[in-house]
């Protein structure tokens, strides 16, 4: 395979549709841009979507871990950029960075894996041609602890809907930056006002489809740092939370 660039730089411009009520770059949003430019990156390597689903197989996303500084505003111009690490049997890991005018904004560390399409079963690295790159060895993030202690309360949960087609992406189940908007919307409006976010993790662990019932609980384990987690259908556990504000 020819050698390709070890690193993807994109820009993009932050729109009205991707902010918050403060005008601030929505998590879901940075979430979207990430995944748009790790996509455009693999395809540059071999292992994009459409090459993957010709051979049977698809990519998932099972854990990501950000560092905000700040959040970029409405109007900005970002440089997005990713890269990937050496994969390691079946683990496929990922960096990004956004970059302002001031500076790097967010970083961000990923995790990710490739399934069979049919069986959803993981897939050996070594049963992919791999891309001859030189990979960078540089995390954004240097992050190991991925563990997220479950959040279940016996009130009523934080917020739940049902699945519908609008939460799907092209593999037939919730778009993984989705999870990113049920989890903030655990928060108030007048808590999100007083706080800045400087961190946020997700530990993807099911797959969640169209009419599946999602119920999300948090709990506060200290001023401004909180578990999140969702359920599907009552009391299987889908997704795991970790967010960590600090006081505006």
């Amino acid at each position: 395979m020819t050698a390709v660039q070890n690193k993807l730089e994109r820009v993009f411009t932050v729109r009205n549709y991707e902010t918050d009520f403060l005008r601030r770059l929505k998590p879901s949003a940075i979430l979207g841009y990430f995944q748009e430019t790790a996509s455009e990156h693999s395809s540059q390597l071999g292992l994009g979507f459409e090459s993957l689903m010709e051979r049977g197989y698809c990519w998932i996303l099972s854990k990501m871990h950000l560092k905000i500084e700040s959040l970029p505003k409405f109007g900005e111009t970002v440089e997005v950029s990713t890269w990937p690490h050496r994969p390691n049997k079946a683990i496929y890991e990922r960096s990004f960075s956004i970059r302002g005018e001031s500076g790097i904004l967010v970083r961000a560390y990923s995790r990710w894996c490739i399934l069979r399409a049919d069986s959803g079963r993981i897939v050996p690295c070594s049963v992919l041609e791999q891309p001859q790159l030189n990979y960078l060895e540089e995390r954004s993030v240097c992050f190991e602890d991925w563990s997220v202690p479950e959040a279940r309360q016996k009130a009523e949960p934080q917020f739940s809907l049902r699945v519908a087609n609008s939460e799907y992406d092209l593999n037939y189940h919730v778009n993984n930056i989705k999870y990113a908007d049920y989890i903030f919307n655990c928060f108030s409006v007048r808590e999100l006002e007083k706080y800045h976010l400087k961190s946020f993790r997700l530990h993807y662990i099911k797959q969640a489809r169209e009419g599946d019932i999602l119920d999300f609980y948090r709990n506060e384990l200290a001023d401004g740092e909180f578990d999140v987690c969702g359920y599907k259908n009552g009391d299987e556990l889908i997704v795991a939370a970790r967010v960590q504000f600090e006081r505006g």
